[in-house]
């Protein structure tokens, strides 16, 4: 699988939870289209949108989806300012974030809240091993639903909780707020590529947005949105442009006539090559097979798991419940290192030449271990021999 990527040699990367390394292949049909761009860029541009709309709809096939519920972004932060700012709401309602949510997301949340005069809460989310040891699907969806108030109308919460690798049982969740008339906003960038993800099955959530460049491999700069069809015709666009009102000439050819795509889709020149290539990113998937390299992720995670207990001793955050299970280990940093603190992640890179990222929680420093098909069990090996040597 190496032989499909470029990296720095003798990096151990195992980060792909957060930033990935794309296929030379994508690589390489991005340059081609941008290169094909510029032969007519004025052309070029008038094709952009019906070639954007084929790009859009092969994404909506592949993650299970109707391609005129999804929006193309260039990252998922900026997916979540369209859902949660945008989504309507009335002075004192509350938004509910998780406790562990990405900082940037979270100040969205924050800035909604002051916009519009709303409260944010804090929900609460297991953080130990202690925890852990005890929880299960059930128990986690109660703690839940239990801090939700009466004034509670937005949840914002993670699919995979990055810094604890839990996965959320966000469709479970979702049965309950739906009844409820509250918007789950569901912050997907760990879990497509790595955890199966098909929208025709989370039908009860109401909104879901993933970088494209995390798990699945993608370029840089893309990212998607995943918008229930009931609420598309009360979201309100953050920003506006030739199709806010009205759409005609090329700007037609995207959308398949939806108002809502009209309305959401990217906004004036820019690079596109990054979204065409998508159609080469998928192509990659299907060759290989989505099941095969989701089995390799998750073997090559357990093998870690395995040789991180037997050589290092290392305690690692696991839920009791397997359905709990992400495709990564978070483990806690010995206490000799925990004083570097933020600096954790730049001074193992220049010491041993791994590279992982590393999270405060309220016991401490933990790593966070996220390999991926271009990794092996010998670079495992060899990372955690490199580790032993420095503790």
């Amino acid at each position: 699988m190496k032989s499909h990527f470029s990296y720095a040699p003798n990096l151990l990367y195992f980060n792909s939870a957060n930033l990935s390394i794309c296929p030379n292949s994508v690589l390489d049909a991005i340059e081609t289209y941008r290169r094909e761009f510029e032969k007519n860029p004025t052309q070029s541009l008038k094709k952009a949108w019906s070639w954007l709309w084929e790009t859009q709809t092969l994404l909506a096939a592949f993650l299970g989806a109707n391609p005129k519920d999804l929006l193309l972004r260039t990252n998922v932060t900026e997916v979540l300012n369209t859902f949660i700012l945008g989504y309507p709401m009335r002075t004192s309602d509350e938004i509910l974030i998780g406790e562990l949510e990405y900082g940037a997301i979270s100040n969205i949340c924050r800035f909604r809240a002051h916009r519009d005069s709303l409260n944010v809460r804090i929900l609460k989310i297991p953080q130990s091993q202690i925890a852990f040891s005890k929880l299960t699907a059930e128990r986690l969806i109660e703690d839940i639903l239990s801090q939700i108030s009466p004034r509670t109308r937005m949840i914002v919460l993670s699919h995979v909780v990055a810094s604890l690798g839990l996965r959320i049982p966000i469709e479970k969740i979702a049965s309950h707020t739906k009844s409820q008339n509250i918007a789950l906003i569901i912050d997907g960038a760990y879990a497509p590529g790595a955890l199966p993800v098909n929208f025709s099955s989370l039908n009860e959530i109401d909104f879901y947005g993933c970088s494209l460049y995390k798990w699945l491999l993608g370029p840089k700069g893309t990212a998607f949105g995943w918008v229930n069809s009931k609420h598309q015709e009360s979201l309100a666009p953050l920003l506006a442009g030739w199709t806010t009102f009205e759409t005609g000439g090329v700007f037609a050819e995207f959308g398949g006539g939806s108002r809502f795509q009209e309305k959401f889709k990217l906004l004036g020149c820019r690079d596109f090559s990054p979204f065409y290539a998508l159609k080469e990113l998928l192509k990659f998937w299907n060759s290989i097979g989505i099941e095969v390299i989701q089995n390799r992720i998750a073997q090559l995670n357990r093998f870690f798991q395995q040789l991180m207990v037997a050589e290092l001793g290392w305690p690692f955050l696991l839920a009791n419940d397997p359905s709990l299970h992400s495709p990564m280990t978070v483990f806690r940093v010995p206490e000799k290192l925990q004083a570097r603190g933020e600096t954790l992640s730049d001074w193992i890179l220049s010491q041993v030449g791994i590279q992982i990222h590393f999270t405060f929680l309220n016991t401490g420093w933990h790593g966070v271990f996220s390999p991926h098909i271009y990794n092996s069990e010998l670079e495992i090996e060899i990372a955690v021999s490199r580790l032993k040597k420095i503790l």
